[in-house]
């Protein structure tokens, strides 16, 4: 017999989708000038109201803090090419950056909250 709490949230697989294509894009962004992380980010910031009271919210703070944290980083990578360790810090910027994708997408595959 199935009762109402039986049948799947909408709401879960919608963000679930959202989140994945969120992530791939990040990912994809480390390796095509940032600009699919921003198109993550706007995609984040209009779908994370939608995602209040579910592990999703939490996914979509991981990407957006992700990206701002990224690009603080990049912008001091920037600064430093003058000095030449910009370089440096500009790929552990993107090993940075592989790490939270891939943190991020081992929990959202294991259905649970970023931490």
């Amino acid at each position: 017999m199935n009762t109402s709490n039986d049948l799947p949230d909408p709401r879960e697989d919608s963000n679930r989708t959202i989140v994945l294509v969120a992530y791939l894009l990040g990912a994809l962004g480390i390796f095509t000038a940032f600009v699919p992380i921003l198109i993550a980010l706007v995609i984040c910031y209009i779908k994370r109201p939608e995602a209040v009271g579910t592990i999703y919210e939490s996914h979509y703070r991981w990407l957006i803090s992700t990206f701002w944290i990224g690009m603080v980083w990049f912008a001091a990578a920037l600064l430093l090419f003058v000095v030449g360790v910009g370089f440096l810090l500009y790929w552990v910027l993107c090993i940075w950056l592989v790490y939270r994708f891939a943190k991020g997408l081992l929990r959202f595959s294991e259905r649970r909250a970023v931490v």
